[in-house]
């Protein structure tokens, strides 16, 4: 019987098929991409015009501006993540979209552990314009997310949920 895929590959997946192509068009994909002492297990990058069909590649090229973008994806995996561990890959992106120039990022981290309050409060309570933040618990498929408009994307758009086996997620915003 084969085996489910991990909710990083298929969330991935996802991505590949154009599961963001309304907010952006993610064209560049590493896997296990290191940086510093972080490891991200994907790193997605893109811009906000997409290359859809005629019509709405008119639009996008007419109307929308084309700003770099980025999805970084860390697996936690049965590591405890903590609050000083998620300040450490915020600050990592933060300093990434600085230097690539990028206009947004998502950052989005799996565990296998249940997610502690204190990362819920951290998270929840996240509201800087640049960066959307998601923590996802692959065992109880929770989610919680930035209180921000990119944050928000996360699961109405890329619907991180989807990644986790459930249409509809436990998730706390």
């Amino acid at each position: 019987m084969p085996e489910d895929p991990r909710p990083i590959d298929a969330f991935e997946l996802g991505l590949i098929r154009g599961r963001a192509r309304w907010i952006g068009d993610l064209t560049e994909f590493f896997r296990d991409y290191r940086i510093g002492d972080t490891t991200f297990a994907l790193y997605a990058k893109g811009r906000t015009r997409n290359s859809g069909f005629l019509i709405s590649r008119f639009f996008s090229w007419t109307v929308l501006p084309n700003y770099a973008i980025a999805l970084f994806c860390v697996d936690e995996g049965e590591g405890s993540l903590g609050i000083e561990t998620l300040r450490n890959r915020v600050d990592v992106v933060t300093r990434i979209s600085k230097d690539e120039d990028l206009q947004w990022a998502w950052l989005i981290l799996f565990s296998r552990k249940n997610i502690q309050p204190s990362i819920v409060s951290f998270v929840s309570r996240y509201d800087k314009r640049e960066l959307g933040l998601a923590v996802a618990s692959t065992t109880v498929k929770q989610i919680v997310l930035s209180n921000n408009q990119i944050g928000k994307s996360i699961e109405k758009h890329l619907r991180l949920s989807r990644a986790l086996g459930e249409e509809k997620s436990g998730k706390t915003d």
